[in-house]
């Protein structure tokens, strides 16, 4: 096992929530329907996508009724049409999820990969 170490700007929380999200500036696009992987303060690791986007594409993510722009970071292809998404807000977005998610823990992470 090789050891990584990922510097975190804010704690991430592994929750699953269903989102719609729409691609800012297409006319023709309708909301799909997405999920997170994890969350946190500042945007969240999404799942579900299965259009590809790219990175620097500007989405609004729905949840219940809330909505907030967001700037895509990266993408990850998983599998046939699974496409993973990484986001962070555009603005503020405090208490779009619903809980609180401070930075208290932020920092260098460690994870063992196989």
């Amino acid at each position: 096992m090789k050891a990584t170490f990922e510097k975190r700007a804010a704690r991430r929380k592994k929750m699953v929530v269903p989102l719609k999200s729409l691609p800012v500036g297409n006319a023709q696009a309708t909301h799909s329907a997405v999920h997170t992987l994890d969350v946190s303060r500042l945007g969240a690791k999404l799942g579900a996508f299965r259009e590809l986007v790219e990175p620097g594409d500007v989405l609004v993510v729905q949840r219940q009724h809330k909505r907030a722009k967001c700037k895509v970071v990266w993408v990850r292809e998983i599998g046939p049409r699974e496409i993973q998404v990484g986001i962070e807000f555009l603005g503020s977005a405090e208490g779009f999820w619903g809980l609180p998610l401070e930075d208290e823990d932020a920092g260098v992470w460690v994870s063992e990969q196989l």
